[in-house]
């Protein structure tokens, strides 16, 4: 089995946890404030990606698989 190359942009792949519950972890960790602000922020957009995707708002597919994915990754 081949080893792929670490990529940041994929980190919650990575360590095997999701999204979520990093933004979390730097909200309730970090000490610099503009992060903390940028983790809350993420979270909030999550969840308008969870409204848009339970009541199927975008009609476009790529928008639903790009939302899909943001979701489950």
């Amino acid at each position: 089995m081949k080893k792929q190359p670490s990529n940041p942009d994929q980190l919650s792949f990575s360590i095997g946890r999701p999204l979520p519950v990093l933004l979390e972890e730097v909200q309730k960790s970090s000490r610099n404030r503009q992060l903390r602000k940028a983790a809350e922020q993420m979270i909030e957009a999550l969840r308008v990606f969870e409204l848009a995707n339970e009541t199927g708002l975008s009609k476009s597919v790529r928008a639903k698989v790009a939302i899909h994915e943001i979701l489950t990754k």
